[in-house]
């Protein structure tokens, strides 16, 4: 079946099917290896996955992302060509065991889905070796559901991102514009509603132990854009409702004009004005009340100030330092 998919590729919503193994590309660009950027102890995560100090998520950052989201902070390494390394699945093995060396919560795989099928290999291999730590699957949220079954058992806890709602206005398989024009993906939030219900059928509901630390399910992340840009009033109704309201969801507020919106011309994004700005204090105040309204009360929220805070810099040796 891995090889299978490897000569056929359907990962991720892209349905690319090309053939990695004979030297094709899809979208994303990944090949035979694996693409790494680097690796860091995160501990600017959710506080059930950096924990106290001094642990720390273990983050693994894997460039080649599948998604083109305009505004992306991580774009040195998901968007620029020819960064990184190419390594292999024992390669992996090995960063694993050098990350859990600094007593960290979790292994945590960052933008993933383009390598699962060298991924699950790598895990096998790692647990077999006595890796014990939680493992994390941290991705934009526009996975296949074949990826998915791969990493079913394997992954402690997802971590999806939840991008932009239903357009209501839009018919099934109606190619969703803005999504497009966003994120690179018009049927973005139907195949990331698909994914997000598969992670919490096999995981669960987000479980923490006696310090409070994240051991399996599903934590939700979703950044807030001004002017309601990521459907934020349909988002959150759709968690309640489909992943229910004990669902853990990190409500981010860290959104400024960042890859494109800072470096391209603008022209493409002028009918999007709250593009170039940062979101305000009461639009996200607005999304924060909604979501207590909604009863979804494992809410973790963020102040306005993190937008320069968890702004990453990969020229960095750890770009959140």
């Amino acid at each position: 079946m891995t090889r299978n998919l490897a000569r056929s590729c359907s990962l991720c919503g892209h349905n690319c099917l090309v053939d990695r193994f004979g030297g094709q590309l899809g979208r994303c660009q990944a090949g035979q290896k694996i693409g790494l950027s680097q690796t860091a102890v995160h501990h600017g995560e959710e506080p059930p996955l950096s924990g106290p100090w001094p642990g720390g998520s273990g983050t693994i950052f894997f460039t080649r992302c599948n998604l083109a989201c305009a505004f992306c902070q991580n774009w040195q390494i998901s968007q620029t060509p020819g960064v990184g390394v190419d390594i292999t699945i024992d390669d992996l093995v090995d960063v694993m065991f050098q990350l859990a060396e600094n007593d960290i919560y979790n292994i945590n795989l960052v933008s993933p889905t383009p390598y699962v099928l060298e991924i699950a290999q790598a895990l096998e291999r790692a647990k077999i070796k006595g890796l014990n730590l939680p493992i994390v699957y941290n991705t934009g949220g526009y996975d296949s559901l074949r990826a998915l079954a791969i990493m079913e058992g394997l992954v402690d806890i997802y971590l999806p991102d939840i991008k932009i709602g239903q357009d209501p206005s839009l018919g099934p398989g109606d190619p969703d514009s803005l999504a497009m024009r966003l994120y690179g993906a018009s049927d973005y939030a139907t195949v990331n509603q698909k994914a997000v219900k598969e992670m919490l059928r096999q995981t669960g509901p987000l479980v923490l132990d006696s310090k409070g630390l994240a051991t399996r399910g599903l934590l939700v992340r979703h950044l807030v854009l001004p002017d309601d840009l990521a459907r934020t009033s349909k988002v959150l109704p759709w968690v309640a409702e489909n992943l229910g309201q004990d669902t853990f969801l990190s409500l981010m507020a860290q959104y400024h004009p960042n890859h494109r919106l800072r470096f391209d011309d603008l022209n493409e994004f002028r009918q999007f004005p709250g593009l170039n700005r940062p979101l305000s204090e009461r639009e996200y105040e607005k999304s924060v009340n909604q979501a207590w309204e909604l009863g979804l009360s494992n809410t973790f929220v963020q102040d306005l100030s993190s937008a320069n805070n968890y702004t990453p810099n990969f020229d960095k040796p750890n770009p959140f330092n």
